[in-house]
């Protein structure tokens, strides 16, 4: 994983077409530049966490693991996944692949000694 992290992915993620993603967006892009992150790709999809099927999650995590950057971005970890062993093997796969995460709410950065204790 690296150290500073310059390149991210922002991932959000509604569930109908009745919500709106801009106000993740804009969280998402104001973190961004405050720390010196250049967005390198937005990943925007409607459909529920617990899908069986989500392109575009699966089009992000397809770019992840050709290291088109360094970072994920979500304004939460409810935006990811809804299941705990979802979310743990999408955890154990970024390790794997040297991406980091990066979830607003929960202030967990991966990047950072601390983001990785606590996502252990």
């Amino acid at each position: 994983m690296t150290a500073t992290p310059n390149r991210v992915a922002l991932y959000v993620r509604v569930s109908t077409n009745a919500q709106h993603t801009e106000n993740q967006l804009r969280r998402l892009h104001e973190v961004a530049a405050l720390r010196g992150w250049s967005v390198v790709g937005e990943y925007v999809e409607t459909v529920s966490g617990a899908a069986k099927t989500r392109p575009v999650f699966d089009r992000l995590m397809a770019d992840a693991r050709r290291r088109r950057f360094d970072t994920i971005a979500a304004v939460d970890v409810s935006r990811l996944g809804r299941s705990l062993s979802g979310l743990a093997a999408l955890f154990e796969e970024v390790r794997q692949i040297g991406v980091d995460l990066y979830l607003d709410r929960e202030a967990m950065d991966t990047s950072t000694p601390a983001g990785r204790a606590m996502l252990g």
